[in-house]
């Protein structure tokens, strides 16, 4: 899996020309998010073959910024504090969550500044 960034317009339609760009050429989303920041949208999503993902949508004039291996782990849903167990699990390591969505498993997807590290410091929830 991968973590794929785009920068999309932010107007009305753009997310939409997004989805059927990639759905016409057999791409699916796991999972991921928009959101706006100065007048850019910057989506994340998570898709089988990064690679195949940007040149497609490349060719279609969106622009990527960056495919990524993310780190998947699971919480447990039913557990409280899940997410702040694994935020400072990471934090005490010394590192820096960049982007953080669900896929549609209920797995946590993180990009983070440091895979390596991150990887060994979350091992309590790997998939």
């Amino acid at each position: 899996m991968h973590d794929i960034h785009i920068i999309l317009k932010n107007s009305p339609g753009e997310l939409a020309r997004f989805g059927e760009v990639l759905g016409k050429n057999g791409i699916g989303l796991e999972g991921g998010g928009v959101f706006a920041h100065e007048n850019k949208s910057h989506a994340h999503f998570l898709v089988e073959d990064g690679e195949r993902a940007r040149n497609i949508l490349t060719e279609n004039g969106f622009e990527v910024k960056g495919v990524t291996s993310p780190l998947i782990r699971k919480l447990k849903q039913e557990q409280p504090g899940e997410l702040g167990a694994i935020s400072k699990a990471l934090g005490d390591k010394g590192v820096n969550i960049i982007v953080q969505y669900s896929d549609h498993d209920n797995r946590l997807i993180l990009v983070t500044d440091n895979y390596t590290l991150a990887e060994n410091a979350t091992i309590d929830w790997a998939v």
